[in-house]
């Protein structure tokens, strides 16, 4: 958890220091959406977001809420588990020039995990066969998303995006479409 708040601190001294030296791009006008589609890796899944932006000239950048659904999918031998969340979110996006925009999103949403386990067998041990039975589980939390990212837009309305932060369960890693409407 350190890490992702040192991550999450480099990313709001950057956006800091390059908004107070440098002439920003303009920023998005209010009433813009983008959708979002990504694929992640560890563990393996992936998201699909919308945001709408409701303030446009906020602190030099462009503030945005939204939603996400999420999944993710983690395997070993023996188990598998599948999770899928939905979340609020917020964002701050920074036009660093028309086609590079930098953002950093915080989301709090809840998820539903299913685990599934084999039976298997852990050896003998004094001529008695040890072994466990299968049996699956379900649960619910509370999660968070915590997230830094970038955006380049290739053309006017469409493009690629990565993210790097912390979701409990989801991919940490990820990367994708961004359509702008």
């Amino acid at each position: 958890m350190k890490k992702i708040g040192k991550i999450f601190v480099f990313a709001a001294l950057a956006m800091a220091s390059y908004s107070a030296s440098a002439e920003l791009a303009p920023q998005w006008q209010k009433g813009t959406i983008l959708a979002n589609v990504e694929l992640g890796l560890e563990p393996v899944g992936t998201a699909v977001s919308v945001d709408y932006v409701l303030v446009d000239s906020w602190w030099q950048g462009h503030f945005t809420i939204g939603g996400e659904i999420d999944y993710g999918h983690n395997s070993y031998s023996y188990w598998k588990e599948n999770r899928i969340g939905v979340t609020p979110r917020v964002t701050y996006g920074l036009n660093i020039t028309p086609q590079f925009e930098v953002h950093a999103m915080f989301g709090m949403g809840f998820a539903y995990q299913k685990d599934k386990y084999d039976a298997v067998s852990h050896g003998s041990y004094f001529g008695v066969e040890v072994t466990s039975e299968a049996y699956s589980t379900t649960s619910t939390y509370l999660f968070s998303n915590d997230f830094v990212g970038c955006r380049y837009f290739f053309s006017d309305n469409v493009s690629v995006m990565g993210e790097v932060g912390y979701s409990n369960g989801f991919p940490d890693i990820r990367a994708g479409l961004s359509f702008k409407f």
